[in-house]
């Protein structure tokens, strides 16, 4: 109890000295007296030491709840987690599959191809050593006109660096789509020709040249590739040309994302025979988000039952029910936050589906979440494009801060972080608050325990007195005692 053990030696000692006294144990006297006025006091400040601890408890319960159906929307914010259908091709010599996402439909299509995308490629002329002077140390410039846009860029090369490792440095610094790189050509290490490689298509071809008289354009020879020997230029740029479905299409590149919805393909080969095609078939998945929706709606009824028993001061919880019960205030904070969470018109809508509720998500009457999994199959079935621009707004990867459309799962996303926020979320302002109050309660428990043992210390010595004097007290009794007897006794 935190009673002065120098302060009850002292007085056993005195009292020990004294012999009988009052024959009251003053030093359990004193205590029991100090417990009178302390316990009460005690209590009442350990109460509610405790109270403010089991709401930071109770904070920390729905802040993981809260948390927890955070990450379940999370999981709906990019369009390719929303279904994860499958495609193959019947001749991935020829055409792969190399992604899908969930906007993939099922069905067949055939593609034949006829040629590939090529990007354009130079050589130059061959120089004996990485660091081979050009043009006898002097500064010459580089001049790269891009077919597609008409614009000529100059790539300054210094003096000193006018070596085959100096032009492959400023070209790849310049940043014009053009890959520089320097090809050891023998074992021997005395051959070195700088190759040029652009960008995929026919139109990202180019044209380089230089102001060096003697050697216009370092050997690329750009443009012409129909004569001379050996050939000049080393490739040119070109489309891919193939048949999809029967459609003859071109595209600048090898891979293709726009012709099978929701598939990305790879033309790694062409066709010998016009007859030749390969067969893609898809087949659509709608039940990933079928099982996300089920774990959302556990989530947020999970969440409802915590509230549910935090505020509840009969709750049979043991270590938080009714935790929440006097702050009723942060309870109607959470419900109204994860209500607007699930209940709100997503901020891309697309056709006739608007929210959670349109796709089989609903509120019961006690306030849970239901899934109709018919009504779920049915809008997926003919809409579940308009689900996932509904969900995601099409979108993978989204940053919520760069004021692009967004979907419902980002909407609610933000709602309920303003719950959870390390800062001014209600759990954290909460929590602050209540750990000032414990720290309060310690102090004044301090404060009780140092006026206290005051107390008991101010029973104990007065206590003392006492036993001193009712000693006395009795001495001069037994004495006078004596004294009478001893004056009878004295004429026999």
């Amino acid at each position: 109890m935190g009673w002065s053990v120098a302060g009850e030696n002292l007085a056993s000692t005195v009292l020990s000295s004294m012999g009988r006294g009052s024959g009251v144990d003053v030093i359990k006297l004193a205590r029991d007296l100090t417990d009178v006025t302390k316990l009460p006091r005690e209590e009442r400040l350990n109460k509610a030491k405790e109270a403010s601890e089991a709401e930071i408890s109770a904070h920390a319960v729905l802040k993981y709840n809260v948390q927890l159906l955070i990450d379940q929307f999370n999981g709906l914010n990019d369009a390719s987690e929303l279904a994860t259908p499958t495609a193959t091709s019947s001749g991935a010599n020829q055409v792969s599959i190399t992604a899908t996402d969930g906007t993939a439909k099922s069905g067949l299509s055939t593609i034949h191809v006829d040629s590939l995308a090529t990007s354009q490629r130079n050589l130059s002329d061959t120089y004996s050593s990485k660091t081979q002077s050009i043009n006898g140390g002097s500064a010459f410039q580089i001049d790269v006109t891009l077919d597609s846009t008409g614009a000529t860029t100059a790539v300054a090369i210094a003096a000193g660096n006018d070596t085959p490792e100096g032009v492959i440095s400023a070209i790849n610094a310049a940043n014009l789509g053009i890959t520089a790189s320097l090809l050891t050509l023998g074992t021997d290490g005395d051959e070195f020709q700088m190759l040029l490689e652009g960008e995929t298509g026919a139109a990202n071809s180019y044209t380089v040249a230089t102001n060096i008289n003697s050697n216009s354009d370092l050997g690329f020879h750009s443009g012409d590739n129909t004569s001379g020997s050996p050939p000049k230029d080393y490739q040119e740029a070109s489309n891919a040309e193939f048949t999809f479905n029967g459609v003859a299409m071109e595209r600048a590149s090898n891979t293709i994302n726009d012709v099978v919805t929701g598939v990305t393909l790879s033309l790694n080969a062409v066709h010998s025979n016009t007859s030749d095609s390969e067969t893609i078939s898809v087949t659509s998945d709608q039940t990933t988000l079928k099982t996300k929706l089920q774990s959302l709606v556990a989530a947020y009824n999970d969440l409802q039952f915590a509230l549910n028993e935090l505020s509840d001061p009969d709750s049979d919880e043991d270590e938080v029910g009714g935790a929440l019960a006097r702050d009723l205030a942060v309870v109607r904070t959470v419900r109204d936050a994860v209500y607007e969470a699930v209940t709100q018109d997503s901020s891309t809508t697309s056709g006739n589906v608007t929210g959670l509720r349109d796709i089989g998500v609903t509120l019961t009457r006690d306030g849970n979440l239901s899934f109709d999994e018919t009504t779920y199959d049915e809008v997926a079935a003919s809409s579940f494009d308009d689900i996932s621009m509904m969900l995601s707004a099409g979108t993978n990867n989204q940053s919520r801060y760069d004021g692009q459309s967004q979907g419902l799962a980002i909407d609610a996303v933000l709602v309920l972080e303003n719950l959870t926020d390390s800062i001014s979320g209600v759990f954290a302002t909460r929590t602050s608050a209540a750990q000032a109050t414990i720290a309060q309660y310690e102090t004044e428990l301090v404060e009780l325990e140092r006026r206290m043992d005051a107390l008991y210390q101010r029973y104990l010595t007065q206590f003392t007195v006492m036993e001193s004097l009712v000693n006395q007290l009795n001495s001069t009794r037994e004495s006078m005692a004596t004294t009478w007897e001893n004056m009878g006794n004295f004429n026999k």
